[in-house]
Order: C-alpha cells, then sequence, then structure tokens
C-alpha cells in the first residue's frame, strides 16, 4: 500500500501459471476433509488426549511462539469449545487454519491455529491464544463469521494466491509508520474487527489504542481514512509478514505478524493537522502479536478480523 511498484507486481502476481494437476491432487483432502481434520484436533484438545486427533508421528507443534510437545499449554487447560469458528483452507498446499472460541479452565479465549495436513495426518501444529474473555464473548456473542467471508469467490474473477498473500503483505506496508501517504487497497465498504468488537464505520465515538486522549473518532472512520489519517505512525515494524492459510477459493488470507513499538515516537502528526501524544502504554518497547485475517475481491481488501495481544519485545517465530 506504500510501494511504488505494486501495482506491477500485483498484476504479474495475478496471472502466475496454475500449480500442476500433480499438486493439485497431491494431498487428496479436500475443503470437508480438512474442516473435519480440524475439528478432530480441536476435539482431542478439549479431551487432552492426543490419541483422538490423527496426529503424524513428528508432528512438530508450538504456541504463542514456542516450540512444544503435544499435550503441553491449551491442550493441557482447555476445558471446553464455544460455538463461532470460522474455517480457512488450501487443499492444494493441505493448509487448514481456523479462528475459534476455546475455554481454558473456564475463562474463554480466542484460538487461532495453523494445521498442516499431508496424507491426511497433521504433520504441523501452531497455534496461538489471546487471553480476552471480553473478545471471546463477542465472538460468541456473533456466533458465526459474517457471511460474506464464506461466500466462494467466482471462478472467473479468483486471484492467484500470491496475488492475495500480495495484497496483504501490503496492508501490513500501509501499517508500519503509517504517515497517510501511501497507496491504500480497501473497498469503500470495507470493515475490521479486531477481538470480535468493529472498529471501523462505527456510528458514536468509542475508545481505542490505549489512549486516554482525544481519537475517539478514529473508529468511526473507514478503512482507507484510518490509513490516510496517519494515526498508526507509532507502529515501528511490521516483521515476519507470515501467511498462514491462503483460501483461495474464498479470496481469503489468515496472516500472521509481529508489529513493534519500540518506544521512540512520542507524538504523531496526523494528515488533519491534530497531533496526537502517544499514550504510555506504547512509551516502553513492546511486540504485538498481530493474527489477521482478509477477504480480498478485485485486488482490494474487504473484511479484516483482527486479534492481538502482546509478546515479549522483539519475539521470533516458531515456524520461521
Amino acid at each position: 500500500m506504500k510501494s511504488k511498484g505494486w501495482l506491477a507486481v500485483g498484476l504479474s502476481l495475478m496471472f502466475a501459471p496454475p500449480a500442476t494437476m500433480a499438486q493439485k491432487t497431491k494431498q487428496q483432502c479436500d475443503r470437508p476433509c480438512l474442516e473435519a481434520i480440524a475439528t478432530r484436533y480441536l476435539d482431542a484438545m478439549v479431551a487432552h488426549d492426543p490419541s483422538r486427533a490423527p496426529l503424524a508421528p513428528q508432528v512438530q507443534y508450538a504456541q504463542d511462539n514456542v516450540r512444544l510437545r503435544i499435550g503441553q499449554a491449551l491442550w493441557a487447560t482447555a476445558s471446553g469449545l464455544g460455538k463461532y469458528r470460522h474455517f480457512f483452507v488450501d487443499p492444494e498446499r493441505g493448509d487448514i487454519g481456523v479462528i475459534a472460541v476455546a475455554y481454558e479452565n473456564g475463562t474463554g479465549v480466542i484460538l487461532i491455529a495453523r494445521l498442516r495436513v499431508e496424507n491426511r495426518l497433521i504433520t504441523e501444529a501452531e497455534q496461538f491464544v489471546a487471553h480476552d474473555p471480553h473478545g471471546a464473548a463477542e465472538y460468541e456473542k456473533a456466533g458465526a463469521p459474517e457471511p460474506l467471508w464464506l461466500e466462494p469467490i467466482p471462478p472467473d474473477q479468483r486471484e492467484s494466491r500470491e496475488a492475495l498473500d500480495q495484497a496483504a503483505y501490503m496492508y501490513y506496508e500501509g501499517l508500519q509508520k503509517n504517515d497517510g501517504r501511501g497507496v491504500y487497497a480497501f473497498t469503500d465498504d470495507c470493515r475490521r474487527t479486531e477481538d470480535g468488537v468493529y472498529t471501523t464505520n462505527q456510528p458514536r465515538p468509542q475508545n481505542y489504542g490505549h489512549s486516554d486522549t482525544d481519537i475517539s473518532d478514529f473508529t468511526m472512520l473507514n478503512c482507507t481514512a484510518q490509513y490516510k489519517l496517519g494515526f498508526l505512525g507509532f507502529t515501528t515494524g511490521c516483521r515476519h509478514r507470515r501467511f498462514l492459510v491462503t483460501d483461495v477459493e474464498r479470496g481469503a488470507v489468515l496472516a500472521s505478524a509481529y508489529l513493534d513499538f519500540d518506544g521512540t515516537v512520542e507524538e504523531v502528526h496526523l494528515t488533519d493537522g491534530r497531533i496526537w501524544k502517544v499514550p504510555p502504554y506504547f512509551m516502553t518497547p513492546r511486540t504485538n502479536q498481530s493474527n489477521e485475517a482478509y477477504r480480498i475481491e478485485k485486488g482490494s481488501i474487504r473484511l479484516i478480523e483482527m486479534t492481538m495481544y502482546e509478546i515479549p519485545f522483539n519475539m521470533e517465530p516458531a515456524f520461521p
């Protein structure tokens, strides 16, 4: 969204050659098959019984960027699953992701998981847990993803995996050191949720960004206007932009990145002339784990589903 060469790169990626038939049939596990495997994984975790999941003998597992053994972390503390479940499926590569509500010793959490499936066995299991009971409750109130997320893109309008990933990459590009002068690819009706709460196009002001000063009108803006305001300029880095699952059929990308706030930005000069004092929360070095899903139509982002929480500063991923 800031790169001058984005349009040329994006167009070249949109018309990248399709995968071979051998690649398409390698996994032999379609969307229902992969969703069933992910469901078995979640059920086995809540039962604290790895034998109920189709795990490969040498499965690699991590939670919150730390390599662990199956049976540790949420596998030991999960006490239930909620209603909300949003799947992202790539049958060609055998990848499936899910945003779901789980309960940890009775308290609601937001779970983001990525599984790699080969020959119908899980070879990689990577998950992130946002300990946000309020956000989990908002997801449960919704009950299911917004229907538009689940609508297939017409076959003649589908973009390549590379083009979808590029759109997600440029979202992060516009976020890092945001100055409002980039080229931003959002639809006019783009909307975003953060931990289950809508943070765009709101009818009334609401607090945002750990701020005690007046930036409450930020959530009343649409996606493009928010980026053009330059308010997010205190984000000093956006590292390890990873595309966990790219769902070509639905035009969706489940992505992950580290947002760094190094504590050196004291104020942000907004493009409307205001000067915003960065709140104390961001005046010490911090990194936030950002897991975001995007619905992309004709190269522009229409829906964003974000979950974000703090992790150790300058954290590195378990699966580079």
